[in-house]
């Protein structure tokens, strides 16, 4: 592994919490509880706030000046799940300033972490290349209420190089069905024009789920689809942030629940 870093000013360390989940407003559903460590609640009003954006990160993480800073850890995650060994070269920027450059000797199958890169909330410029003339490019958005991000490289099955917000896992939504007899149900994932995800299962009468392999993080159209309609809402799949969903199947006609969650 060879490491060339240009890196910013370090600081004082800070102290970091355990990630909780809640959900973003405006999402149907309730939230799970947020971790003492990084939220302070008020029993007298029975408020909670966000201890104030101070300090600055532990070791070489990038900060950007007047930025909110990030709690938790925000590493790049590279795999290989070709078949064959690469070098991976990972560079990230700020507006212009490179900040982070370095490559990864991956054999096939092979997954590794970085240390937390940032630690402030802003948008970077990413670059990631192969030893054998691959190169993808895209940008690395980290939200306020986003505390815990990932950078996720991989390397597809078939060789194709994907950056995202979390690497692919497998992923279950439950469906209930109201009816009487067994209906086939499509669920398809899209990223604008193009089709990522797309399964047609058999749900029984009852409670029972869709499974599907999930794609590289990011934001997607999700549409579930019978014989009788269809319904759609936006799909997050990033490392804690993501979408719960759920499906409900009566007269045939499917109606489809989403959750946004976002570890704080």
């Amino acid at each position: 592994m060879h490491r060339r870093a240009l890196l910013a000013s370090l600081g004082s360390s800070l102290l970091v919490g355990i990630a909780g989940c809640q959900s973003d407003p405006g999402e149907t559903g309730s939230s799970s509880p947020t971790d003492n460590a990084t939220r302070t609640n008020s029993p007298a009003t029975g408020t909670t706030q966000r201890p104030p954006s101070t300090g600055t990160p532990t070791g070489d993480a990038y900060t950007v000046p007047d930025a909110d800073r990030i709690l938790g850890s925000a590493q790049a995650k590279l795999r290989n799940d070709s078949g064959e060994a690469t070098t991976l070269t990972l560079a990230v920027e700020y507006e212009g300033d490179r900040f982070f450059e370095e490559s990864f000797d991956l054999k096939a199958g092979d997954e590794v972490s970085t240390d937390s890169l940032v630690a402030s909330h802003a948008t970077y410029d990413v670059v990631v290349e192969t030893s054998d003339g691959g190169r993808a490019t895209d940008e690395w958005l980290i939200p306020e209420r986003w505390h815990w991000p990932q950078l996720a490289i991989l390397v597809a099955d078939d060789g194709s190089l994907q950056i995202g917000c979390g690497l692919p896992r497998s992923r279950e939504i439950p469906v209930e069905n109201t009816d009487e007899t067994p209906r086939d149900v499509t669920l398809t994932l899209s990223d604008g024009n193009e089709t990522v995800v797309e399964t047609t299962q058999t749900i029984q009468p009852g409670n029972g789920h869709l499974s599907f392999d999930g794609p590289i993080g990011g934001e997607y159209e999700m549409q579930i689809e019978t014989d009788e309609g269809s319904d759609t809402a936006t799909y997050f799949s990033c490392y804690c942030r993501n979408t719960e969903a759920r499906v409900q199947i009566d007269d045939g006609k499917p109606t489809l629940e989403t959750l946004r969650l976002t570890c704080e």
